[in-house]
């Protein structure tokens, strides 16, 4: 896996930008000299503050946190801008047939500058593959903070979508360094180009991510579906109520099985999170087949992370109404099963939550989907949620 580390020296201007500048900022010197002989050094000022530079992806001033691998590669694409090497963030896991391996819950693109123009440029590629489910609304924060209109999405907003570059132009702040955060969205697959300053800006290395690792593991209600975007989903307000990075491992139709758990337990996890087992109720998948399966899952983890704090929770309360046909037996008998595979296993640093505690029996805190929650009840869940896990201690 791939770590950001701070190093304290300037960024690396791509050559395309380069040759730009330079060519740019020769006509704006003849241009100057013309003004200046005109008696305008006002106007002069203004042509002067429109040369811009690009800042590669790969460039050491740029920091990402909350992936599970990303590499740096080409990027040729004639009519976009385009830098050298473009950053791609890969989950590893998928479902067939829906590329959401490619999606990127809450990844965070870092830097910090005293520039008074930024502009990130993201590529919403094509790796994404899903006909019926896509969210493309991300955020971004400037020193630790958004605001309601710091948001971007493709301008497309249908299902189908062919890739498309979006622009990313931040307000003008106060003068000095600032830190920015772009915050991907969850149901969509992005690529990271770069950002655009202004030629004087200066840029520092980031602040690092937060320290404690949180891996939320699930099924769609923990990918995200179906919050309005990105900082609804109770993952996100999780880890933003405990100060932890968040690395989102939640696969819209997951049901239980213990392949995860081989790629979960080659990640760092400081506290881990697994909300699983609706997909088996609702797909008619066998009680007993469930109990295996999770049993299977947690031997996988603990044979390499014997001692990292997990959360087992039971499935939330659905709705009545949402009646699958598929469905073999009460949901209420696997959360019996996730009851009793935590007193089996006897594990001082397994503990169980109960999903039907964290939102109220509410149908109108649920999606149409009613084993999704909407945004007020992802926030009732993000709250009670984070009442009932710890800090970890870090060794």
């Amino acid at each position: 896996m791939l770590t950001f580390q701070s190093r304290a020296r300037q960024p690396r201007r791509s050559r395309f930008c380069s040759r730009f500048s330079l060519r740019h900022l020769l006509r704006c010197t003849c241009l100057l000299v013309s003004l200046s002989l005109l008696g305008a050094p006002l106007v002069a000022q203004q042509v002067q503050s429109t040369a811009q530079v690009f800042i590669p992806a790969d460039d050491a001033s740029i920091g990402y946190s909350g992936y599970v691998h990303m590499e740096f590669v080409p990027y040729v694409k004639e009519d976009l801008l385009s830098a050298p090497k473009i950053a791609r963030f890969d989950r590893v896991l998928d479902i067939p047939g829906k590329g959401y391996r490619w999606d990127n819950p809450g990844t965070r693109i870092r830097f910090r500058t005293d520039a008074t123009h930024v502009k990130a440029l993201l590529h919403f590629n094509e790796l994404h593959i899903s006909a019926s489910a896509r969210n493309s609304n991300g955020i971004y924060l400037i020193d630790g903070a958004t605001q309601p209109g710091w948001t971007f999405r493709t301008k497309t907003t249908t299902p189908k979508r062919a890739p498309e570059t979006v622009e990313v132009q931040m307000p003008a702040v106060a003068p000095g360094f600032h830190d920015y955060e772009i915050v991907l969205p969850y149901g969509d697959s992005v690529d990271f180009q770069g950002v655009e300053v202004n030629a004087a800006a200066k840029m520092q290395p980031p602040p690092a991510a937060p320290s404690v690792r949180y891996i939320a593991y699930g099924d769609s209600v923990t990918h995200g579906f179906t919050a309005s975007a990105i900082d609804k989903t109770y993952p996100y307000l999780v880890a933003q109520k405990m100060g932890w990075q968040l690395i989102n491992l939640g696969l819209g139709g997951r049901a239980s099985n213990v392949s995860d758990a081989h790629v979960l337990k080659t990640l760092k996890a400081d506290v881990i999170t697994v909300l699983m087992g609706v997909n088996d109720w609702q797909g008619g998948g066998p009680v007993e087949r469930y109990r295996k399966n999770m049993m299977g899952f947690f031997d996988a983890i603990r044979a390499v992370q014997p001692t990292v704090p997990i959360y087992f929770i039971t499935s939330l309360y659905v709705p009545p109404a949402w009646s699958p046909k598929a469905q073999i037996a009460d949901l209420e008998a696997y959360r019996q099963v996730a009851r009793e595979i935590v007193l089996a296993r006897k594990d001082p640093n397994l503990h169980l939550i109960e999903g039907p505690d964290l939102i109220d029996h509410d149908p109108k805190l649920f999606d149409a989907v009613a084993v999704h929650p909407n945004d007020q009840g992802f926030a009732q869940m993000g709250e009670r949620l984070a009442k009932q896990l710890k800090q970890p201690s870090l060794k």
